[in-house]
């Protein structure tokens, strides 16, 4: 700062000796330059001190960018096109951070027969245009530690019907990179998507989430979200890089049924904990692993009917050199109460995909056994292939078009085609 304004006054008096000396015009042309080199001098000692008394945009960005998720931030690769919109996105607005999200769907099945419907998709139709969700994310940093999360989420229900949900409401305090606590509705820390990937379409590749992951209220059959305290942090491991993270809450999961409208599974407090490792040798891998449990309700049977549900988890994950290797499996497993009758039910799903240029053509293959006695019943055992692309327009439009084929157990196979038009502001 020293520095600069001594500059400033050197170029000063430069300047006022050349007005007294009667200058001829190439000094004039002189003095006139050296006056505008001045001027944005002085523009650059205003921005210099303004930064001095609070943080700049980069600070805030990365604050913003840290309070994404209830967990560490997932691994990405930063020179990836597809994550830099997102990553540079982020709008200020006295003081509050924010980015929105939203998308235009039209989705066709093969088969008449009554199948989930979700987003505004009416079940059972040819094919039918559908917004999905809008999405608005805000943040605000109280202080260097404390933060606000709201993710606010604009959905379409069916008969173009639209509802709002306040899909995450957190009060974010880090206290250094060992204990980061929220406090509030969190997307539970069940595997590695639900953490990484939140409801912006816009984020994830495929048009989308993976049948197990889905949010439960667009069919999931996962606890997707809880009102309680999440805590996460880093481990000192050394290069291992591993973390752990900590939840202990309420959810109160209810699904959409189309055999009796909905299914409210009255869930009880939960506790979920979960360790992944990144290790440095391997940057934009990530191997773990989660456990959760809480106590649920037979909506059929009455609510006094109630078992235990546990869910584990195993995922091994690479994003990397544009590169998308998305790997996870569940065991979700019902134990009744008041009798012997146990439900072990087994699902993963696996995704790759591969950045050329603008285009990122991308894989998946998902598999999920429910039992047909089960609360998930409606899901059945349902397996196939997904397969498609998605083209970025610019750092802020991008088209996705998928093809599904589902082998359901009793039913016919489905088939259909899935195109996106997602975007973000």
């Amino acid at each position: 700062m020293r520095r600069n304004r001594r500059f400033l006054m050197l170029l000063l008096m430069i300047t006022s000796l050349g007005y007294a000396q009667n200058p001829t015009p190439s000094e004039r042309e002189m003095i006139e330059q050296l006056a505008q080199q001045v001027k944005a001098l002085q523009e650059q000692v205003k921005l210099l001190e303004s930064q001095r008394q609070r943080p700049g945009p980069d600070a805030n960005n990365s604050a913003a960018l840290n309070s994404m998720g209830t967990g560490p931030p997932a691994a990405e690769d930063a020179s990836d096109p597809q994550h830099e919109p997102f990553l540079q996105g982020l709008h200020d607005l006295n003081g509050i951070q924010w980015i929105g999200f939203g998308e235009v769907n039209y989705k066709v099945l093969d088969q008449r027969t009554p199948e989930l419907g979700s987003y505004g998709f009416v079940s059972g139709s040819h094919g039918n245009f559908y917004t999905g969700d809008f999405d608005l994310l805000l943040t605000a940093r109280i202080n260097d530690k404390a933060s606000v999360l709201s993710e606010i989420v604009f959905g379409e229900g069916d008969a173009q019907s639209f509802g709002v949900d306040l899909e995450r409401i957190l009060l974010k305090y880090d206290y250094s990179d060992r204990l980061r606590m929220s406090f509030g509705r969190y997307h539970t820390g069940i595997g590695y998507y639900n953490t990484a990937f939140h409801s912006g379409s816009w984020l994830q590749t495929t048009p989308d989430r993976p049948l197990i992951m889905e949010f439960a209220n667009d069919g999931g059959p996962l606890p997707t979200q809880a009102i309680g305290v999440s805590v996460t942090g880093e481990i000192p491991s050394g290069k291992l890089g591993l973390n752990y993270i900590a939840e202990y809450g309420s959810s109160d999961t209810i699904r959409p049924d189309d055999a009796i409208g909905s299914t409210d599974e009255n869930n009880g407090n939960h506790f979920n904990v979960g360790f992944f490792a990144r290790p440095q040798s391997i940057p934009g891998f990530q191997v773990g692993g989660s456990l959760y449990h809480d106590l649920i309700s037979d909506d059929i049977r009455g609510p006094d009917v109630r078992l235990g549900q546990t869910i584990v988890n195993a995922h091994i994950v690479y994003m990397g050199h544009k590169i998308e290797f998305l790997n996870e499996g569940f065991l979700i497993r019902h134990a009744y109460e008041q009798g012997p009758t146990v439900y072990n039910m087994p699902a993963f799903y696996s995704q790759v995909s591969r950045q050329f240029g603008r285009i990122r053509p991308f894989f998946r293959y998902q598999y999920i056994n429910a039992n047909s006695s089960s609360l998930l019943e409606d899901i059945g055992l349902r397996h196939g292939p997904s397969f498609g692309a998605r083209f970025d327009f610019n750092d802020n439009i991008a088209f996705k078009i998928q093809l599904d084929h589902t082998l359901r157990k009793g039913q016919p196979d489905l088939n259909g085609l899935h195109s996106q038009l997602a975007f973000t502001f």
